[in-house]
């Protein structure tokens, strides 16, 4: 499903989309909402796990996530790109 603009903005006053923190309007446009991310990225490094169970106590989960992730931290102001799946600094 699309929404358009006015629709968005009318989901978000109805409480059947969120955004938090809610973006001003001038980031809805047309079809899309702008939104900022974060400074820090976790990448998947390859590993031969069929799954992860997500469904174990915190630590546990947070273990096996670390045994197969990296995280990217980018310095602030700095841009970046993602190119055929693979981050890449400009």
């Amino acid at each position: 499903m699309r929404l358009c603009d006015r629709d968005i903005e009318a989901w978000l006053d109805e409480g059947r989309l969120a955004i938090n923190p809610r973006p001003p309007v001038e980031r809805i446009n047309g079809a899309t909402v702008d939104v900022r991310l974060g400074n820090k990225f976790r990448t998947f490094r390859g590993h031969t796990a069929p799954f992860i169970d997500l469904s174990g106590p915190k630590a546990e989960v947070s273990a096996a996530l670390d045994r197969v992730m990296s995280e990217i931290v980018l310095p602030e102001g700095e841009a970046f790109s993602c190119i055929r799946a693979n981050w890449r600094w400009r």
